[in-house]
């Protein structure tokens, strides 16, 4: 193999007086050169047209920039910067059926993009998977396809409406969804056709999209038996015989303006045309793959999206782009309009179409972390790749519901966009990304787990580059979605009404106190434990306000075993211990309580103070026995106790306040 190296150290495509000689020289190279490498500076000129016949290959040490017009015949392969202000770069082929772009720099900068092939077996484009392609303004599929492999995601940087066009060629995107008949995936689409999207002439199957990826077939559907739909029909070589069927009858979108009620759900057909930004539910067919590939066909949306909203209302939308999306700058260019929180669809593995045997939770995020959804994590197929907490940045094809706050217009822009991966093995969020910021925040994550299994994930943020503090702050704290019959939460400004998942606050205060809030229906052990912090080192403690005791959830976990009820102001998390046997303050108050070793319960009361009950609990929280009367009023007190042996509590409830004190029987 021949190649021609350009490795000067400053390469200027030079002024249009000089275009025809340059291309000129560039056609011979290629008679005898098979590729073409830059190794120092390359910039084509504004108004200037360059030509290169032969596979060009940007290496690790060059520069190149295109602020003219540079046409390729053959693939590009980046391994070094690229940059563009101006210009058009040209993928225009007469020999090749594909050109390629790829390298290891993993990403590739154009200003516009123009793809027209005419050699006869014509079919595109390719970006290798995991490849950004940046183009600042416009793309223009005139002949063949623009085909995104795998996780390659185009992300274009301009302001205002799109002004891409298809001629004869299309964008083809992949994204994977839960292969379950039964279980809902929360969707919306990268692409449009003629400014909307249809799943019949839009959704391909992408079950071969590896070895056929520009020619995957349409997806078919049906409106009756079979309701599970059918998967894909493969031969022995991996092609798709028979396209995979989705039953119409699990078409929905959301009525913008509901209030989040079942009947706000408005049912689709395969023609049923979708807005770019607009949400939509779809199952899967049952799949042997853990997941079920998709290939979205269209012109690549791109720009400006807006929706008129009313407030108090539901909504779900989902990511317009071929690209991810920051969830954070969403949020914040719409924080005026709506509570600051996405709310994520996670399928629990439903066991079939009957609407009460739906099984799933919201996963929930805001500009302080995210939270997974309360899904019991032993449920056959059902892992922890779908019952992560969403991270900043939304992928590809990802529904997300909202709740409005205000009369507003809530907008989607090409500034949101990011090019962020998704972790192997996950369909729905991505990757936590390192957050460049000159104070890291901290996140403290409890997690609550009911009798039946179903964990509840509650989130503390500490931030101390932002404007939270312990009120409610939109954007900064999230509501629950899906309370269930158990349920742990945060109670913010003493309000008993709205539960919280998130709470958001400024920089870490060691005496701050959190209010926590227990449903209990259910008999049983109920635990909360840490499940994790992020840049935190100090304890975590659950405190027991009627006990006046502490649990070290950094060192155990904490469990309950409760009467049915609403606790709403007996516990808290706290950052210090309190020591229940503190006898400084015990002779403080002249009140000492002991067990002596012979079925008896203490309390000596050398002040003769009044006593006005007693209360003696176990490690489960449980109230054993409980002692009142004027009685009390006595030097010495002895109750009888008569229990398992163990560690329990003593709570006395005098003029003085509350004493609690741990005694071993």
């Amino acid at each position: 193999m021949c190649i021609f190296t350009i490795n000067g150290l400053n390469h200027k495509v030079m002024k249009q007086k000089d275009f025809m000689l340059f291309c000129l020289f560039f056609i011979c190279v290629v008679n005898f050169y098979s590729q073409i490498a830059n190794e120092g500076i390359l910039q084509v000129k504004p108004s200037t047209s360059v030509y290169f016949g032969a596979e060009y290959t940007n290496k690790s040490t060059a520069m190149h920039y295109n602020d003219g017009n540079l046409y390729l015949n053959s693939n590009f392969i980046n391994n070094g910067t690229t940059a563009s202000n101006s210009g058009t770069t040209f993928f225009t082929s007469t020999t090749n059926s594909v050109q390629s772009i790829s390298g290891s720099t993993k990403e590739i900068n154009f200003y516009n993009l123009e793809i027209n092939l005419s050699s006869v077996e014509k079919k595109g484009v390719s970006v290798e998977d995991k490849f950004g392609l940046f183009v600042f303004n416009s793309v223009n599929l005139v002949n063949g396809d623009l085909r995104l492999i795998g996780e390659s995601q185009l992300i274009q940087t301009h302001e205002g409406i799109s002004i891409n066009s298809s001629i004869n060629g299309k964008l083809h995107k992949d994204q994977q969804g839960y292969k379950s008949a039964y279980g809902y995936n929360h969707w919306s689409t990268p692409v449009n056709n003629g400014g909307t999207f249809q799943l019949n002439g839009g959704l391909f199957d992408g079950t071969d999209a590896v070895i056929n990826s520009f020619t995957s077939q349409q997806v078919l559907f049906n409106s009756g038996s079979p309701y599970d739909g059918l998967p894909s029909i493969v031969d022995e070589s991996g092609n798709v015989t028979t396209p995979l069927t989705i039953n119409e009858s699990w078409l929905y979108k959301f009525s913008r303006g509901g209030t989040g009620s079942y009947a706000d759900w408005i049912k689709l057909d395969k023609n049923s045309k979708l807005l770019p930004g607009e949400g939509y539910l779809m199952k899967g067919t049952n799949t042997l793959s853990p997941k079920q590939n998709y290939v979205f066909i269209g012109t690549p949306n791109d720009g400006t999206y807006s929706f008129v909203v009313g407030a108090n209302e539901s909504n779900l939308f989902g990511n317009p782009y071929p690209s991810a999306l920051d969830s954070n700058k969403f949020i914040l260019d719409n924080l005026s309009y709506f509570d600051g929180t996405l709310y994520f669809w996670v399928e629990g593995n439903s066991p079939s179409h009957n609407l009460s045997d739906y099984l799933g939770g919201y996963a929930t995020r805001n500009l302080t972390t995210g939270v997974s959804a309360s899904i019991n994590p032993t449920s056959a197929g059902v892992g922890d790749a779908n019952i992560m907490a969403p991270t900043q940045y939304m992928a590809v094809g990802q529904g997300f519901f909202i709740d409005t706050s205000a009369d507003g217009v809530i907008v989607f822009k090409n500034s949101q966009r990011v090019f962020k991966m998704e972790n192997t093995g996950e369909s729905i969020h991505y990757k936590n990304i390192a957050q460049k910021s000159n104070v890291e925040n901290s996140i403290v994550r409890i997690s609550y787990r009911d009798p039946e299994g179903f964990e509840r994930e509650l989130a503390l943020g500490f931030l101390p580059e932002s404007s939270a503090d312990l009120n409610f702050n939109p954007g900064y704290d999230a509501l629950m979605s899906g309370e269930r019959e158990d349920e742990l939460f945060f109670i913010i400004e003493n309000n008993l009404t709205k539960k919280y998942v998130i709470q958001g606050v400024g920089a870490f205060d060691e005496s701050y106190e959190f209010p926590l809030g227990l449903k209990i229906t259910e008999a049983g052990i109920h635990t909360i434990s840490l499940k994790g912090v992020e840049n935190f080192s100090n304890p975590v403690f659950v405190k027991d306000n009627l006990l006046s005791i502490t649990y070290n959830l950094s060192e155990d976990s904490f469990n309950l075993n409760l009467p049915p009820g609403n606790y709403l102001d007996r516990f808290s998390i706290v950052f210090g211990a309190l020591d229940a046997l503190d006898i400084l303050e015990v002779e403080k108050n002249n009140i000492q309580v002991f067990y002596n070793g012979n079925n008896s319960v203490i309390i000596k009361n050398t002040n003769n103070s009044k006593i006005n009950s007693v209360g003696i609990f176990n490690t489960l929280g449980q109230n054993v026995l409980k002692v009142v009367g004027n009685y009390m009023e006595t030097s010495e007190i002895s109750i009888p106790f008569n229990y398992p042996k163990g560690i329990y509590f003593v709570s006395v409830q005098s003029d003085f306040g509350t004493i609690s004190t741990k005694i071993l029987n």
